[in-house]
C-alpha cells in the first residue's frame, strides 16, 4: 500500500494565484470592445470561483490563494465597470 502526501491545498492555492494573474493579463491585453470586456468578466468570474474554492483549504500557501482572490475580485469589478460604461456609450450616445 502506498502512502499519499497530505492534501493541504498547495496546488489549489497556487492555481488561485495564477488565475488572478491570468485575469489581470486578460484585462490589460485585450482590445477595448464590448465582447472583449465580456470575455474579461467571464475570466474574472472563473478566477473568483477558483479563489473561493482555494481559500477553503488550509495550508502554508493560503496567502497565495487570498492574494489571487483579491486580484480576481478587483479585475472583475474593473472589467464589469468598463463593460457597463462601454454599453452605456454604445446605446445612449447621440
Amino acid at each position: 500500500m502506498t502512502s499519499r502526501p497530505p492534501a493541504d491545498g498547495r496546488a489549489l492555492h497556487l492555481t488561485a494565484l495564477a488565475a488572478g494573474l491570468i485575469a489581470f493579463v486578460v484585462l490589460f491585453s485585450i482590445p477595448g470592445g464590448p465582447l472583449s470586456y465580456l470575455l474579461a468578466v467571464a475570466v474574472g468570474l472563473v478566477a473568483v470561483l477558483i479563489g473561493h474554492r482555494a481559500i477553503l483549504r488550509r495550508g502554508p500557501l493560503l496567502w497565495a490563494a487570498i492574494v489571487g482572490l483579491v486580484m480576481s475580485y478587483f479585475e472583475l469589478v474593473v472589467a464589469g465597470g468598463l463593460l457597463t460604461v462601454r454599453l452605456m456609450r454604445m446605446f445612449y450616445s447621440s
